[in-house]
């Protein structure tokens, strides 16, 4: 019995994984498309909009990663994952910083 609960709580965990990352995905296309529409239209926002894509589909990003941890069979899996973990959590710092002094157009 308990076997069979751990094999669908596994099932369970890797399908939500992979729904977080297709989501983290599909959201960081529809702002690269917005942003290449915005260059196209020669306005001021496309810097803002990739920014602000990458920025959320990192944080989807970030959840597949944790519950990777969960799953993760070894301390190798898992140190890796929390290097990944760490580098998508600095990009995302780094992204806000950027966002929050660069200067705004009227």
């Amino acid at each position: 019995m308990y076997f069979a609960l751990e094999g669908r709580f596994m099932h369970i965990v890797n399908y939500s994984i992979l729904v977080l990352e297709a989501v983290g995905v599909v959201i960081l296309l529809v702002y690269a498309v917005k942003a290449l529409i915005a260059v196209f239209k020669s306005t001021s926002k496309c810097k803002h909009y990739l920014a602000q894509g990458i920025t959320t589909a990192l944080s989807f990003l970030l959840g597949g990663e944790v519950l990777k941890t969960i799953v993760a069979p070894d301390w190798k899996d898992i140190g890796m994952t929390c290097a990944i973990l760490l580098m998508r959590a600095a990009v995302t710092v780094l992204l806000y910083w950027e966002h929050k002094n660069e200067p705004q157009d009227e």
